[in-house]
């Protein structure tokens, strides 16, 4: 028996698992694209060809792929959910604190014992220590799966048994890099408009800051081939709306991002970098 399976291999994924093979940990990988598990086995994994094999293999599955639904549609069927009492879950799949409670009852409901995640960062973080990645759910649970999960990265978080708040706080700070983006093509607009020199307004902000990276990449043009593209965000911007009006919280900041966004994905920038927003906030585009 492995140590721990991994259910998706797609960017984020990919690099929790090289994380676990390079810290000795027996490995056991899963992909719906079976290509993507060849890099993994030639470091050593083991792949599989089912999601049940998969969760046989080892005691702890940790599941990273697009989306909560396709997590339930998955496990739902008869082979795979016989094989889930005792075993330990561990959902790092971005979602709304609704689905990650939606969940939680689904897979407690079968016996399973499980851990909701949130990463916050891109893969590159994964296993250095830049890497932030929050746990909710039983502090039991979370202290006997630590020293697994804390191969990952030093930034190991438990944030609580409230099982929705790591889902919670990674929208919270989704929601402030998502203020950022516009902000900052914003001005990056204004000083295109005004003449002003943006790598003078580049300064401004610290080496690896946010801001400076994105007007970088505007005075540019450097816009192909990003790490998260436009589209990805305008995702995570219609999930902040679903998490308002599911709490009834004002939706307007995400509103107004997310117009913007849905605007530049419209007009065929989705696969750029989301610093490409600021084509359709120049004044040619209005």
């Amino acid at each position: 028996m492995s140590d721990i399976s991994t259910l998706g291999l797609g960017l984020m994924g990919s690099a929790l698992a090289r994380a676990f093979v390079s810290a000795r940990r027996s490995v056991t990988v899963w992909n719906r694209s079976p290509a993507r598990t060849q890099p993994l086995v030639q470091l050593g994994a083991t792949a599989v060809n089912s999601v049940s094999a998969a969760v046989t293999a080892s005691p702890v599955v940790l599941i990273c792929i697009d989306s909560y639904q396709t997590t339930q549609a998955l496990f739902e069927t008869p082979d795979v959910i016989k094989l889930l009492p005792g075993r330990v879950i561990v959902q790092l799949t971005t979602g709304s604190p609704n689905e990650a409670r939606n969940a939680a009852a689904w897979f407690s409901s079968h016996g399973a014992l499980y851990l909701d995640g949130a990463i916050l960062g891109g893969p590159a973080n994964i296993a250095t220590p830049r890497a932030m990645i929050l746990y909710s759910g039983s502090p039991e649970l979370f202290a006997r799966s630590s020293a697994l999960l804390r191969v990952l990265g030093p930034g190991t978080r438990f944030v609580g048994d409230n099982i929705g708040a790591a889902a919670a706080i990674d929208m919270a700070w989704l929601a402030r890099h998502c203020g950022t983006y516009a902000g900052v093509a914003h001005g990056a607009a204004i000083c295109e408009a005004e003449g002003a020199d943006l790598e003078i307004y580049a300064s401004l902000f610290a080496e690896g800051d946010t801001a400076r990276s994105m007007i970088d990449i505007i005075k540019n043009g450097a816009f192909a081939n990003p790490p998260a593209t436009l589209s990805v965000w305008h995702a995570v911007l219609q999930r902040l709306q679903d998490q308002a009006r599911d709490t009834g919280i004002s939706s307007e900041v995400p509103d107004l991002v997310a117009s913007i966004m849905g605007r530049a994905a419209a007009a065929g920038f989705g696969e750029e970098h989301v610093a490409a927003i600021v084509k359709v906030l120049r004044k040619e585009h209005l």
